[in-house]
């Protein structure tokens, strides 16, 4: 009975090292992503048919974000509607507060802390295109 107590002692010391070591490592090797990446995503339609050109949609969105606009980009399936939010989310703040509109009262921008709850939801990104449209202030 002694030595199945100490191979359990002796077991858990090795899983609790290991588990701090690949809590350090992970640390270490954490990679920062840009968070407009996830957004935009959450916006596109999630049908990965590379009609754009792209791999899937998270390729569209990492390409939206890097090229800082929509310019030359589209997505045959979202359409139109699906751009206007990802270019609402690609555009900043103070540039969207230039605009005639926002000068004859109508504050457009992005709550970031809308943001932050949507990014929270687990579930899959095709199943709420119109997450984005309510984090709009309006």
């Amino acid at each position: 009975m002694n030595l199945i107590l100490i191979s359990m002692g002796v077991l858990g010391v090795v899983a609790l090292l290991a588990a701090i070591l690949l809590y350090v490592v992970s640390l270490y090797f954490k990679v920062e992503e840009d968070p407009r990446i996830d957004l935009v995503a959450a916006v596109l339609p999630g049908a990965n048919c590379g009609g754009c050109g792209f791999a899937g949609c998270r390729n569209f969105a990492e390409a939206c974000v890097k090229a800082g606009g929509i310019d030359g980009l589209a997505c045959p399936v979202g359409g139109d509607p699906t751009m206007e939010q990802v270019k609402l989310i690609l555009t900043p703040a103070d540039a969207q507060a230039e605009t005639p509109a926002a000068q004859e009262g109508e504050k457009k921008g992005f709550d970031p802390a809308i943001a932050e709850k949507i990014k929270a939801l687990a579930t899959p990104r095709a199943a709420f295109p119109n997450l984005i449209a309510m984090a709009q202030k309006s």
